[in-house]
């Protein structure tokens, strides 16, 4: 029997089947973003939380922080099986497989991004900061190309890098095989526990900061590895087993090592990553939909999952945030946090369903007639 790697090998294009487990992965990633938004960033009022409280609350924003690696292995899943030679038999220019590639992710990615993300933070500034025409505009193109780590759209920017490195990442993964495959990402992994190890006994390792397969970029890799050379049902299990003690580490990290944040947002650390990975797994080969009425819901709701994370996040500040009741207590806070998650994602999915089909599915659509 032909298994789904060497299927991968003698044909990479013959196993892009609709798989309703990435929908559900894309509706997972899209509740965990606002789950972050809302427990630590946008509510009423900024809670100091002591004690118990505080820890619920902090380990339930390391867990929804898994939203981002997330929505980056799928990426590298699909984008990871571009074919420059299938392109370029396709092509009578040696540079239009890449022109293509990269115009059709513009169209996916950047397109949607300029819309929404200028468009509702433009409002943003006018209705909540108050601010002139020009000084919307300014603070508007500020969010959009501020860059790395000063805008809240900083996912863009880094799925953006990893985008235009895909056209030849593709070959080189698709080219090493299972061992070699594997082979990156225990290196990777040992090079990222080298490197939190020694900042933990205050000896930095600066020097592995060159090393080129590290921070998110790891995940973008493993997205690819873990669906063309998965591990064995037994191997899967015992990463579930080990999940929540490497969640516990991670939480405990900033107590343990006075100094010493948490790294659950850009930085690779192993604890982290095996909870990214037990996460991944379970939706991915773990749940099971078998309902055809459930699989048209999570397959329609993926669809406008990049639209609700564009957009939840003006959308919690200038419409939902600001008119929520004030907690006073763990238990309040709690509540208003559910209450605020809930009108988020309902505001946001009513504004996709508008938006998408009355101005960017359109807009799209008579971009892809341009011919690269």
């Amino acid at each position: 029997m032909t298994t789904r790697q060497e299927l991968h090998k003698q044909h990479p294009q013959a196993t892009h089947q609709r798989d309703v487990n990435y929908d559900l992965l894309r509706v997972a990633a899209m509740c965990l973003v606002i789950g972050v938004h809302v427990v630590n960033n946008y509510m009423p009022v900024k809670m100091t939380l002591t004690g118990p409280a505080e820890t619920v609350r902090f380990t339930l924003f390391a867990l929804f922080m898994t939203c981002n690696p997330l929505f980056i292995m799928v990426s590298g899943r699909f984008n990871l099986t571009f074919r420059v030679e299938k392109a370029a038999r396709e092509s009578d220019s040696g540079l239009r497989p890449y022109s293509r590639y990269y115009y059709k992710r513009f169209v996916s990615l950047i397109a949607p991004y300029l819309l929404y993300a200028g468009g509702l933070g433009f409002v943003a500034y006018l209705a909540m900061d108050h601010r002139s025409v020009g000084g919307a505009v300014a603070g508007t193109l500020f969010d959009l190309f501020s860059g790395y780590d000063d805008s809240v759209y900083w996912f863009v920017f880094m799925l953006a890098g990893f985008v235009l490195a895909t056209p030849f990442l593709a070959p080189m993964m698709q080219r090493i095989g299972r061992t070699g495959a594997w082979l990156l990402i225990g290196l990777a992994s040992a090079v990222a526990a080298a490197e939190q190890i020694c900042a933990l006994a205050g000896y930095p390792l600066t020097f592995l900061s060159s090393f080129p397969w590290r921070g998110l970029l790891f995940y973008y890799l493993l997205g690819y590895v873990l669906e063309y050379y998965p591990p064995s049902k037994r191997a899967r299990h015992a990463l579930y087993a080990i999940a929540p003690f490497a969640l516990a580490w991670t939480v405990a990290t900033p107590t343990l090592f006075p100094g010493h944040p948490a790294q659950v947002n850009r930085t690779l650390t192993v604890a982290y990553a095996v909870v990214v990975a037990a996460v991944f797994l379970f939706f991915r080969y773990d749940v099971h939909i078998r309902s055809e009425r459930a699989r048209k819901a999570i397959i329609w709701l993926a669809g406008y999952s990049y639209t609700i994370y564009l957009v939840h996040s003006p959308l919690s500040k200038v419409a939902i945030g600001r008119f929520l009741p004030t907690p006073t207590n763990g238990l309040q806070y709690a509540g208003v946090s559910v209450l605020m998650f809930l009108a988020t994602l309902l505001a946001a999915l009513l504004f996709a369903l508008i938006a998408d089909n009355l101005l960017l599915k359109p807009i799209q659509r008579l971009l892809r007639r341009v011919r690269v």
